[in-house]
C-alpha cells in the first residue's frame, strides 16, 4: 500500500462519519463521536478489528488514528463508497421486513417458520453431532515473525513485524498490544507504536522469506501427520486434525508405542479400514476427554521441542469450534469444547458474531443494522428473520453456526479424495500480488507473467484441468476490474500427455484479458488511468478425468461384441447395456481401435481424443441432455404403443 495515498494530520472533520454512518449510530443509542469514529473504523477497515493478544488495547485511541492517518485516502474513499452500497442494501432488508410484518395476515409468522421448517433443521443437525470432541485446529503463533526470531531472539521483546511500509504480513504480540496487526499498512503500524509508546519504542519491520516459513511449514505438517495422515493444512500455519483413529488406537492397545501408532494409521488410512467398536462406548466420554488433552499437549511441546515455534490449539466437536476455541488461550495454550449440546451452546453463543469463521465486517454490520445482532445468541433468536432475509445457502450457513454445527466428516471425506473428487469440490484456484502502482505496460505484463507461472506450476502439481481464467486487476484508485474467459477445451498442464497445454498458452490468455480490461477502462475514463497496484489471476471450472482420458478406456471396443455401457442410463433404459436388447440392433457396431460417444453412441477413432472430449462436453450440456431425454422418451412411447399391453387407464382401474 503506497504512503503517499494515505495523507497524514487531517482534522477531525476529514474523516466524519457519512448520514448512513451517523444513521445507524444514531439508531442503536450511540450519539457519543469517540464510539461513533470507532464503529466507523471498524466497519471500513479490516486493520481496526481484532486478533489474539489484543484483547487489552485501547481501541478507541487506535481507530482514531487510524482514521486521522488514513481519512482521505484513494482506498478509504472506495470503501466508504462500498459502505455505502451497504446502508442502502440493510435499508431495503430493513424495508422487505417492514413488509412482511405490515402486509401478511399472519403476525406469528415467525413462530409458525421456526416451527414447521427452522427448528426440524435445527434438530437434523444436533442428531449429527459427534459424540466425542476430537477435531483439532493447530494454529502457529505469529508464524512468519516467530520463524525470524529463531535466529534473531531480540525480536521478541520488541515490537516487531514481518512486511515493509506497504503492508505488514504478520506481527509478533508485542506489537499488538499496540494494535499493529496483519493486513496494516506499514507506516500505520509505526504511527501507532510511536504515538502509543509516547515515542518509546519504534516498530522493526523484517523482510519475508517464504522459502524460510515453507521448510518450517513442513517440519510442523510431517509431525502432525504422525498423530493424522490425513491431517488438511488449508495455509502454512493452521492445520485440521481428527485424532480419533490415533486414540482408538491407542487407547485400545496401550502397549503400542507412538510409532507402532503411526505405522498403523497410515496402514488403516490406505486400505479404508474402521475401528470395530466406537471409542465411546468402551469409555467413558469423560476419560477419553482427558486422554485427548494429555496428547493435544505432547503433541504442541513435541512441535516446541523440534521446530523451536510454539503453537496454539483448539479441541472440539467439529472444525468450526475448534477453529475459534484455537485463538482463546494464544500464544502457546488450548481450550477444550465438550462435545455435550450445553458445553456448545454455553461456549459459542455469548461470542461475538465476528468470531465466527466465514462472518465479515460486512455481514457484521449488516446483521447488526437489520436485526439488531450482536452475538451468537442473537443469531439464534433471529432465526426466522434471517431465514427469510438471505438467501438459502447464506441463512443455512448462520443457523448452522448459531447453534455451533459444522459437518466435520467433510474433512475425513476430502482427505482421501483423488484428482476427480479435487476437481468437483474445488472451485477455483488463483494467484495474486499486490505491489506498487505503475501504468508501465511492459513492468505489468511481466508481473502478470510471473503471477500465470506460479499458478501453472500449482496446477500442475494438483493435476487440474481448467476451463475458466480470470483476471483480476485492483487500480491506484482501489476500483477493481474483472474479465473472464471460458475455453471448450480445457487447459492441460501434465507432462505425460502429448496434448498438454503450454504455459505460455495460459500468460497469453491473461495478457489479452489485462489489454480487454484496459481497453474498456480507457474507454470510460482519459488514457493514461490504467495504473495498476495488484494483479491476480483465477484459474476455475475444472474438467473431470473421467471426462476424458481416464474414463474413456471404458468406452474403447477391443472386439466388436464388448458392450458398450452408459453410466449415465438407468439400467433399464439403457439401450445398449444388453447386446439382447431389440433396441440395441439399431446401435452402430464398433471395430477395434474406435470409441463410442457414452450418450449419443457417435463413433470416433481412438487418435480422434481431442474431439471426443469437445464432443462428449457438449453432450453432457444441459440443452443437449434435455433433447436426448425427450428422443429417448417419445421412443420408449412408440414403442409403448406398439406393445399396446396397458394403458394408463388400466393401471389406476386396476
Amino acid at each position: 500500500m503506497n504512503v503517499a495515498s494515505y495523507p497524514s494530520n487531517l482534522d477531525n472533520d476529514d474523516y466524519s462519519c457519512s448520514s448512513n454512518d451517523f444513521y445507524f449510530a444514531q439508531e442503536a443509542g450511540e450519539t457519543n463521536g469517540k464510539e461513533t469514529a470507532t464503529k466507523t473504523a471498524s466497519a471500513l477497515m479490516v486493520a481496526a478489528s481484532a486478533k489474539a493478544g489484543m484483547e487489552d488495547i485501547d481501541r478507541e485511541r487506535i481507530n482514531a488514528i487510524l482514521l486521522r492517518e488514513s481519512g482521505n485516502s484513494s482506498f478509504m474513499e472506495r470503501q466508504r463508497k462500498m459502505d455505502e452500497n451497504s446502508n442502502k442494501r440493510i435499508l431495503e432488508m430493513k424495508q422487505r421486513l417492514s413488509e412482511k410484518d405490515n402486509n401478511t395476515t399472519n403476525k406469528e409468522w415467525r413462530i409458525e417458520m421456526e416451527r414447521s421448517v427452522i427448528d426440524p433443521q435445527i434438530a437434523t443437525y444436533r442428531a449429527l453431532r459427534r459424540p466425542l470432541s476430537t477435531c483439532v485446529v493447530i494454529d502457529m503463533d505469529s508464524f512468519f515473525i516467530s520463524c525470524h526470531i529463531l535466529d534473531q531472539p531480540h525480536l521478541a521483546d520488541i515490537p516487531s513485524c514481518v512486511g515493509g511500509s506497504s503492508m505488514i504480513s504478520t506481527s509478533n504480540y508485542v506489537a499488538r498490544k499496540y494494535g499493529v496487526r496483519a493486513a496494516m499498512p506499514g507506516y500505520l503500524g509505526s504511527t501507532l507504536v510511536k504515538e502509543l509508546s509516547g515515542g518509546k519504542d519504534c516498530l522493526t519491520f523484517v523482510k519475508s522469506d517464504f522459502n524460510l516459513y515453507k521448510r518450517k511449514s513442513a517440519e510442523v505438517k510431517a509431525i502432525l501427520e504422525e498423530y493424522d495422515p490425513k491431517l488438511k493444512m488449508y495455509s502454512l500455519d493452521e492445520a485440521y486434525m481428527d485424532i480419533m483413529p490415533y486414540l482408538e488406537v491407542k487407547m485400545n492397545d496401550e502397549s503400542m508405542i507412538h510409532e507402532a501408532i503411526t505405522k498403523h494409521l497410515n496402514t488403516i488410512s490406505t486400505n479404508n479400514l474402521k475401528p470395530q467398536l466406537p471409542l465411546h462406548e468402551a469409555f467413558s466420554v469423560s476419560t477419553i476427554h482427558a486422554d485427548v488433552q494429555n496428547l493435544l499437549t505432547s503433541i504442541r511441546q513435541r512441535v516446541k521441542d523440534v521446530t523451536g515455534l510454539s503453537c496454539s490449539a483448539g479441541i472440539a466437536s467439529n472444525f468450526l469450534l475448534a477453529k475459534i476455541a484455537s485463538d482463546i488461550n494464544k500464544p502457546n495454550g488450548q481450550h477444550f469444547v465438550g462435545s455435550a449440546e450445553q458445553q456448545i451452546l454455553d461456549f459459542i453463543q455469548p461470542l461475538p458474531i465476528r468470531k465466527i469463521h466465514g462472518i465479515g465486517r460486512v455481514m457484521e454490520k449488516t446483521l447488526y443494522g437489520v436485526c439488531g445482532i450482536e452475538h451468537v445468541q442473537d443469531l439464534y433468536d433471529h432465526r426466522a428473520e434471517v431465514q427469510f432475509l438471505f438467501k438459502r445457502a447464506t441463512a443455512d450457513f448462520l443457523l448452522r453456526a448459531s447453534i455451533g454445527f459444522s459437518d466435520c466428516n467433510k474433512h475425513r471425506e476430502d482427505s482421501a479424495e483423488d484428482d476427480d473428487d479435487e476437481a468437483i469440490h474445488r472451485k477455483g484456484i488463483s494467484h495474486e500480488r499486490t505491489f506498487a502502482p505503475t501504468s508501465n505496460w511492459s513492468d505489468l505484463c511481466n508481473k502478470l507473467e510471473t503471477i500465470t507461472l506460479c499458478l501453472v506450476q500449482d496446477l500442475r502439481e494438483r493435476n487440474l484441468m481448467p476451463n475458466t481464467v480470470t483476471l483480476k486487476v485492483k487500480l491506484a484508485s482501489f476500483d477493481i476490474l474483472t474479465r473472464a474467459v471460458t475455453r471448450n477445451v480445457a487447459f492441460v498442464f501434465d507432462q505425460n500427455n502429448t496434448q498438454s497445454s503450454s504455459a505460455q498458452e495460459l500468460v497469453d490468455v491473461a495478457v489479452n484479458l489485462m489489454k480487454e480490461a484496459k481497453r474498456v477502462r480507457d474507454k470510460k475514463l482519459a488514457k493514461g488511468c490504467f495504473s495498476v497496484r495488484l494483479l491476480g489471476v483465477r484459474c476455475s471450472n475444472f474438467q473431470l478425468h473421467k471426462e476424458t482420458q481416464f474414463s474413456l478406456d471404458r468406452y474403447r471396443r477391443k472386439t466388436s461384441q464388448s458392450p458398450i455401457i452408459n453410466p449415465y442410463a438407468s439400467p433399464k433404459r439403457d439401450v445398449v447395456a444388453n447386446s439382447t436388447n431389440e433396441e440395441a440392433k439399431d446401435a452402430p457396431s464398433l471395430n477395434l481401435g474406435q470409441i463410442s460417444c457414452p450418450m449419443c453412441t457417435r463413433i470416433f477413432q481412438s487418435d480422434q481424443n481431442q474431439e471426443l472430449n469437445s464432443h462428449v462436453d457438449s453432450c453432457l450440456n444441459a440443452p443437449t441432455v434435455r433433447e436426448l431425454c425427450k428422443e429417448e422418451t417419445a421412443s420408449a412411447d412408440e414403442r409403448a404403443k406398439k406393445k399396446q399391453k396397458r394403458t394408463l387407464n388400466d393401471f389406476f382401474i386396476a
